[in-house]
């Protein structure tokens, strides 16, 4: 089992990296466009493309990672305003909700992207790929971020009463 948790933690370590190196990527590529194009250098035409997609997969793949820290955005007014033991039960709810729509997001992901697959669509803009590539990352993120409101009931549940 501790292998597994180690594994767990460096999938999730590892993926953030990736998001962390494409923000790098489109932090630096939008000002060598912008460098570029205002010394007369030409354009990087395909730069605006590469940030959406770069932007929506380091999105995708740094969400389970932030839930995992409990660095998601998260109002707490109510909750610390509760009784401890109601406290714990709201956020148990939150998370039951959070599971549902991760589970529901992953399902339709994983659906779309069979069909996207099956049917040979593709996305033609400036750059030539599979469509199925982009539901995919939406369905491995909704699975990951579904295990990781698993792990919170799961830790909530065997947390001791008074903590």
């Amino acid at each position: 089992m501790h292998r597994l948790a180690r594994w767990y933690g460096w999938l999730h370590g590892f993926l953030a990296t990736v998001a962390a190196v494409l923000i790098a990527f489109i932090a630096l590529g939008i000002a060598t466009d912008v460098v570029m194009r205002n010394t007369g250098l030409g354009v990087l035409s395909w730069m605006l493309e590469a940030a959406e997609y770069a932007l929506f997969v380091a999105t995708l793949l740094g969400a389970p990672w932030v839930l995992r820290l409990g660095a998601h955005v998260r109002v707490d007014v109510l909750v610390a305003g509760l009784p401890r033991p109601l406290g714990r039960a709201l956020d148990a709810a939150a998370d039951l909700v959070g599971l549902a729509v991760a589970l529901t997001i992953t399902y339709y992901a994983t659906a779309v992207a069979w069909r996207s697959a099956a049917d040979g669509s593709r996305v033609i803009k400036e750059f030539i790929f599979p469509e199925w590539w982009i539901y995919a990352v939406v369905a491995v993120s909704g699975a990951l971020i579904a295990v990781e409101f698993g792990v919170r009931l799961a830790a909530a549940r065997h947390r001791p009463k008074g903590g």
